[in-house]
């Protein structure tokens, strides 16, 4: 059956927002306690800006730790901006949160996974269509881990509790 509702693109929106409430939150005060965050986005997404040299060096997909070494983070609705430290020499980066893949904090063991790849960016690049939809990974690879994190996704089916409801519900009468 298709999704004529699109909850695929509700979900992703949904988590995509999370992300932007967690780097609000740390905008003016900082990381909280041991916390840090693994980021992992595709480079050539629409509005992404990092120097030509990383462009280069990671010309699909770069991950970035978000722990001691960054400075001036900017969090706008769409999209952050951060300054971190390569090499020594700080680097001014702008990452839309649609070019997000993975996001995870791993000292909470949170993590979120994120459907688009860099194969449907090919193809919505191909099509010509940047919108509002996130398309399914086509691909079927999964993700590699982040400090060991499985970021594959997890699908829990709310059948089964409510077949236990039903049963302790008919227990008890």
């Amino acid at each position: 059956m298709q999704d004529l509702i699109g909850y695929d693109e509700i979900i992703e929106n949904s988590m995509r927002s999370v992300i932007y409430e967690t780097l609000k939150k740390i905008e003016k005060t900082g990381l909280p306690g041991k916390h840090y965050f693994i980021v992992t986005f595709l480079t050539r997404f629409p509005g992404v800006s990092i120097p030509k040299s990383l462009l280069e060096k990671y010309n699909e997909e770069m991950t970035i730790a978000v722990q001691y070494q960054y400075k001036s983070l900017v969090v706008e609705h769409d999209s952050f901006k951060i300054s971190l430290s390569f090499a020594g020499k700080y680097e001014k980066l702008t990452i839309p949160y649609k070019a997000v893949t993975s996001f995870a904090d791993p000292s909470m063991n949170f993590a979120l996974k994120f459907s688009m790849s860099y194969g449907d960016i090919e193809e919505l690049s191909e099509a010509g269509d940047f919108g509002e939809s996130n398309q399914a990974n086509k691909t079927g690879k999964k993700e590699k881990g982040v400090a060991g994190i499985d970021l594959s996704a997890k699908v829990i089916s709310l059948d089964a509790f409510r077949k236990n409801q039903n049963n302790n519900t008919n227990d008890n009468s």
